[in-house]
Parts: structure tokens; sequence; C-alpha cells
């Protein structure tokens, strides 16, 4: 198999290649880089019913990887850059040809993909590292998994300013429940559910309109969005809540929270 591992701020994802058209996928929480890609591997041969010696090639990517510098298990590691990594497995996922690829992370990279070749195009640092840091601070929430839970309970009304919040109809193009501000009608005691919507109704209205007008700005007609922080379902409806607006259909695949580790080990394929 060869296989890529994508070692993120908060999760390692390892995707294996078989030879015979088989994919695998582990993920495992991220501590320490060095760890978390051994015990990634650890994993990943335990749920695919592997040994070591099936490994024919391991490529390493992510901000984590960069801690690599020496063999994992006795495996030789090849390092992918991690650009490369998001725009192969964006459109391996996909099945796009030509894309711009949109991974959330800890914060967003916007990449443009055509073939093999992908070039860095942008990014903002609001992403999923947003989303745990203001959960915490504002709804007192840390693990992921109970946060995406709690946004979906909440109300996103209780926290943002809508149009029709200060207009009697549309504006334009947009229709009264376009959000006009952001956290800018705060009810007199949002839950912490409420706080919970409107974090990520603020990050994924912002990565959106990045993708948007990044795609308008490389000629892309395809918007594919991956990452882990992909998990939370409240962020497809808000993606989709876009397109009366704008026009753009966001592609969001199965196992894009794999798309960067699947790209590495893409990278490595010939």
């Amino acid at each position: 198999m060869i296989v890529g591992i994508d070692i993120g701020g908060t999760t390692t994802k390892i995707v294996g290649l078989g030879r015979d058209g088989t994919i695998a996928y582990a993920t495992v929480k991220a501590s320490d880089p060095v760890a978390s890609a051994a015990g990634a591997i650890g994993k990943f041969l335990a749920v695919a019913g592997k040994k070591m010696s099936d490994i024919d090639r391991l490529a390493v990517t992510g901000v984590g990887s960069t801690f690599i510098d020496k063999d994992i298990l006795g495996i030789k590691v090849e390092h992918v850059e991690e650009f490369q990594a998001v725009g192969l497995g964006g459109l391996e996922l996909s099945g796009a040809k030509r894309a711009l690829v949109v991974s959330v992370g800890t914060g967003t990279a916007i990449v443009h993909a055509e073939g093999r070749l992908a070039r860095h195009v942008g990014g903002s640092g609001v992403g999923g590292g947003t989303i745990l840091g203001l959960g915490k601070a504002l709804a007192g929430i840390s693990d992921f998994d109970n946060f995406a839970l709690a946004a979906s309970k909440g109300c996103v009304e209780n926290v943002d300013l809508t149009i029709s919040d200060i207009s009697s109809g549309a504006v334009g193009t947009l229709p009264p429940n376009a959000t006009a501000s952001n956290f800018g009608k705060m009810a007199d005691r949002p839950s912490p559910e409420d706080y919970a919507a409107g974090i990520v109704n603020m990050v994924f209205q912002t990565v959106g309109m990045l993708a948007i007008l990044a795609a308008r700005a490389e000629g892309d007609t395809a918007i594919v969005i991956v990452g882990n922080t992909m998990q939370i379902p409240m962020a497809r409806e808000i993606l989709g809540a876009l397109y009366p607006v704008y026009g753009v259909k966001f592609i969001v695949p199965e196992l894009a929270q794999y798309a960067t580790a699947m790209g590495a080990a893409l990278f490595l394929k010939d």
C-alpha cells in the first residue's frame, strides 16, 4: 500500500491506497506529531487488517509533518507539500478535473487545482481553531463533537443581526433572512447552543464568501470544501444557503476530512 498521513493541529488522518484499488482510513487525536503519526499507523493497520510489511511508501503532510525528520516505525518518510496534497485529494474525492479546493482545518487554505498541479491562492486564520477557541470562551464547550451537537440545537437568530432586523424588505439581491452582522444582535441571555450556532454560522459564511470570491478570480466553476470541520452538520447547511444569493454550489465530498491525507498518498502514486 501507499499510505498518506495528514498531521493536523488537532487530529491526524491516515489513508492507505492498495494496489488492488482498495482504500482504508483511520483518524487519531493529535498531540505530539511523531507520537500521533505512529499511533495513526498502528490504528490504521488494525482497521485495515494489514501488516507493517504491506506499506510500500509513506507520505506525510500537514502542519505537524515539519516535526517528522526521521523514519516512523522503521518506514522511510516522504514529505509532500500540504497545498499539493489538498488539491490532489480534493479533486480525487469530488471527481472534479479542475476546482478551487478549500480546506477548512485549524485555519482555512484555498488552493486552485487542475490535474496533478495545485497552487496556493490564499486563505484565512478563520477555521476550526476559531470554532474551538470561541466555543470554549463563549459557550464553555471544548470538545468538538459536543460543540457540533450544541450548534445543531442553537438558534442563530438570537445572536446574529439579519437584513429583516434593519430593513422592511430585501436589500438588493440579499433576502430578508440574510446575515447583516454576525453577533450583531445579542439576546439578553443567549444559551450555549445559541453561541455555538452563531460561531459556526460566522465561520462558514466567512469561508464560503472567501471561496466564492477566490473562485471568481481564478475562473473556477467548482468549489470543493474539505477538512475535518465539515463533520459539523450545520456547516453544509450554511454553505448551501449561499446558493440562492450567489448561484454557487459547493461540493462537500464524502470523507472530506481525509482529503489531504488522500492527496499525500496520491502524490506518491505513479
